[in-house]
């Protein structure tokens, strides 16, 4: 097979026997996936300085016949995003971030608008003063990429659209809103319960055009409510805990 050159973003790198790399990343071409970088741990050319955590590489690269697993001969800095590996706040976000790809997406299915959310994601990361933000904007749109979209703009249960009750709970098994009177009479307990602030936030959210998103403002008692919604019902769908959004919730203390 010959090779291929694809833009891409790198998850994950691991160190594999004395002298070669394991690179995870996202591409146009791949979607997801994993390559070997023989010799990049001895480079001083084709590697040195490139492979590293959040870089957004152009990737010079060849199948390989019999597994999945690429080999990687050549890669060409575009952008290495340095403020997301010297800033603690932008790597907590940025390693939620790549958790997320991680889990909600699959090896070899290769999705443009994946992409070019999460070069928008570190892209912003790089510049914001808001890192948690960027965190809230970019699962909700996963969410909505990957097939999981929450539906945010009525009561599940009996259809009240947003406005006419002050706040909401979130039903984590169909990913909709319960208002305060269906959750009090429907037997949802002392279901954690959302502003309705919150919820505009992320109904803008999921309307705006990804190079508008950068304009959305908002507090951050919201923000911690909205990353929290979006916590359960992700964690409900993946049925296993998000361990990074751990080191994230603690940036709010």
């Amino acid at each position: 097979m010959g090779y291929l050159t694809t833009s891409a973003l790198v998850l994950r790198v691991i160190d594999y026997s004395e002298s070669d790399k394991l690179v995870t990343f996202f591409s146009h071409e791949f979607g997801r996936a994993t390559g070997i970088a023989k010799g990049a741990k001895k480079s001083k050319i084709r590697f040195v300085n490139k492979l590293e955590l959040f870089s957004f590489l152009t990737l010079t690269c060849r199948q390989n016949r019999n597994n999945s697993l690429l080999f990687l001969s050549e890669a060409e800095l575009n952008n290495s995003f340095l403020p997301l590996r010297q800033d603690y706040n932008r790597f907590s976000v940025a390693t939620l971030i790549v958790e997320l790809v991680m889990r909600l997406t699959r090896e070899h299915d290769p999705d443009q608008n994946i992409f070019t959310l999460l070069l928008w994601a570190f892209s912003s990361l790089e510049k914001t003063k808001s890192p948690l933000q960027v965190a809230v904007l970019f699962h909700l749109r996963l969410m909505e990429l990957t097939g999981y979209r929450p539906e945010l703009e009525k009561c599940g249960q009996c259809g009240k659209k947003t406005g006419e009750s002050l706040s909401f709970t979130l039903h984590p098994s169909s990913g909709t809103l319960v208002c305060k009177e269906c959750s009090r009479t429907r037997g949802f307990g002392q279901a954690t319960t959302f502003s309705l602030q919150t919820i505009k936030f992320l109904q803008k959210g999921q309307s705006f055009q990804l190079q508008q998103l950068d304009r959305l403002h908002l507090s951050p008692n919201a923000i911690r409510e909205a990353l929290l919604l979006l916590y359960r019902y992700t964690r409900h769908l993946l049925q296993q805990d998000i361990h990074s959004y751990k080191v994230v919730r603690e940036l709010f203390k």
